[in-house]
């Protein structure tokens, strides 16, 4: 079923687009989950919270793409879960992941408000929209996505170490433009 049919259904209340929308995007919501959580049953749990959240956000919203929003949805849910949970203990990969990504990338805990992590985002938005498209994908599968190393160069068809090469060099760039523009590392 088209996205388009799945956002009409949805406004409309028909639960069977619940359904499609899990036959459509249930092994992505896997891929995401599977990502940040180690446990079988977090990942399902994430997966219903997910159709939840588009039974309840749409409407009134209208997402331009379905896809997109609902991989924000699943991640930030995992997010929550290895927060709520602490099962940071539990995802060592996960952790690892953190600890690479915090040398280019400051703590928004560690930022004075909430306009300021705001600000940061959107530096970040408009970075991975200067740099050569290959890159941006690399560093999107690697630090929103959460996929290993080995994975991201599987799928770009790269090797591991263009990709490690990549990450790299697009950390070490984003940390030079979060200075330029002011935010703390």
């Amino acid at each position: 079923m088209k996205d388009e049919k799945i956002i009409e259904l949805l406004e409309k209340r028909d639960e069977s687009a619940l359904r499609a929308a899990e036959e459509k995007y249930g092994a992505f919501c896997h891929t995401v989950t599977s990502n940040i959580l180690s446990m079988r049953e977090d990942r399902e749990e994430c997966l219903n919270d997910m159709l939840l959240a588009l039974w309840n956000n749409i409407p009134p919203e209208k997402p331009l793409n379905l896809k997109a929003y609902i991989a924000k949805i699943v991640r930030n849910l995992a997010h929550k879960k290895t927060r709520s949970e602490n099962v940071w203990k539990r995802t060592s990969s996960f952790a690892e992941l953190g600890a690479e990504f915090i040398e280019a990338i400051p703590d928004t805990c560690n930022l004075c408000d909430q306009f300021e992590a705001a600000r940061a985002g959107k530096i970040i938005n408009e970075f991975l929209e200067t740099i050569p498209a290959h890159e941006s994908d690399v560093f999107i599968l690697r630090y929103y996505f959460g996929e290993r190393v080995e994975c991201v160069a599987v799928d770009m068809g790269f090797t591991v170490g263009k990709v490690k090469t990549i990450l790299h060099r697009t950390r070490r760039k984003l940390a030079e433009k979060l200075k330029k523009e002011g935010i703390i590392i």
